[in-house]
């Protein structure tokens, strides 16, 4: 409500509307979530139930329940023993009794006095359940949906232990923290089909390498775990060491475009063969080069038989100019090379192996790459 000002001097100021005052406090919520989606979801609602708590002073505890595809089940709470709210779970018929939640609805706040729970509707451990939490009457529970995919996924609900209300101005901020909440769940759900999916492809793509040539069988998994471990000495990020694994499990599959007697091909290759496996690293290019987020997959794998030297293909790049990811693979590449068997050699040992790798850094490999292969792989 607004005072009406007068003529003159000493007119009463009009006080700051509630939209003004709901403006502050959004402004505060935004203001302080800035890192919101780069957060765990754990780290992500401890923060959102801390600003909730702060900017509705009235709320004594509250909880946020979580469906979990059969039912619905706390994980996190503020103000309750959580050891004594985790007895709690629903099924979705059980879930909103006592609370209006419409399934075709939007996402709104709204509140409910619990004057006494239904002991008819509730069976007698959750009612014994509700009374050890305090939660069996007397008091007053603001709540909002969370949705994800037109679903119910969750519930926020913030209680206060007497018979009145929460002011309207708290009733939106919940509900702006509710459709926080709902993004973020979203978001995740599309990340996760993205991740599953792009796992899908790698695996398509591995499998159809192997069905192509019988020696890359285990190869591509084995240099894909070499350098994580190389990379994780090398101190990389997680992010780093990730596309570095996948590019190493794909680092083949341009082999897919080398005929197919080449690749079976039990003695050595002749010059002229040989010429035409060297093209897999730009066929490699071509294939991972149409996947929306791979373009430093791409790059590692188009340049993992460069040498440090200058010495390799396809481009004779040499030094620092070859990203480190690739050399890393490099390494790995070479390692599994020669500790496998082929039908011209015998396999060597792996110490055999990384005595090669150390003859060889600073010419074919890498120092550092050979230096955290070493390290990494010596028994």
């Amino acid at each position: 409500m607004t005072v009406k000002a007068t003529k003159g001097h000493g007119a009463p100021i009009p006080r700051r509307r509630e939209d003004d005052r709901l403006y502050d406090k959004l402004s505060l919520i935004i203001d302080s979530l800035d890192d919101l989606y780069r957060l765990d979801k754990r780290d992500f609602l401890k923060k959102v139930f801390e600003g909730a708590f702060e900017l509705i002073p009235e709320a004594e505890k509250g909880s946020f329940f979580e469906f979990d595809g059969e039912l619905y089940r706390p994980v996190f709470a503020r103000g309750y023993d959580f050891a004594v709210l985790s007895r709690l779970s629903f099924s979705p018929s059980e879930a909103f009794i006592d609370f209006e939640v419409d399934v075709s609805d939007g996402i709104r706040a709204c509140e409910t006095l619990i004057e006494g729970r239904d002991s008819e509707r509730f069976d007698p451990e959750t009612i014994a359940t509700f009374r050890e939490l305090g939660t069996y009457e007397g008091f007053v529970s603001l709540y909002a949906p969370i949705r994800v995919d037109g679903r119910v996924a969750g519930l926020i609900s913030l209680e206060r232990f007497a018979r009145s209300g929460f002011p309207r101005l708290s009733r939106k901020v919940l509900e702006y923290y509710a459709r926080l909440i709902s993004e973020f769940y979203s978001q995740k759900l599309f990340q996760d089909k993205e991740t599953s999916l792009y796992r899908d492809v790698v695996s398509s793509l591995v499998s159809a390498i192997e069905v192509m040539d019988s020696y890359t069988q285990g190869h591509a998994r084995r240099v894909a775990g070499y350098s994580r471990l190389i990379g994780a000495k090398l101190g990389l990020s997680g992010r780093e060491l990730e596309d570095i694994e996948t590019a190493a499990l794909l680092h083949d599959v341009g082999k897919l475009g080398v005929p197919t007697e080449i690749l079976k091909k039990p003695s050595r290759l002749e010059p002229g063969e040989y010429e035409q496996v060297k093209r897999h690293p730009a066929n490699a290019a071509k294939i991972l080069g149409e996947i929306r987020g791979f373009e430093r997959i791409v790059e590692y794998a188009y340049r993992h038989h460069e040498r440090y030297d200058g010495l390799g293909y396809p481009d004779g790049l040499r030094g620092d100019v070859i990203p480190l990811g690739a050399q890393v693979i490099q390494v790995a590449d070479a390692i599994d090379a020669m500790t496998s068997e082929r039908s011209y050699r015998p396999a060597m040992s792996i110490e055999s192996a990384l005595e090669a790798v150390a003859l060889g850094s600073g010419s074919q490999f890498h120092p550092l790459a050979a230096r955290a292969a070493l390290a990494a792989l010596a028994s």
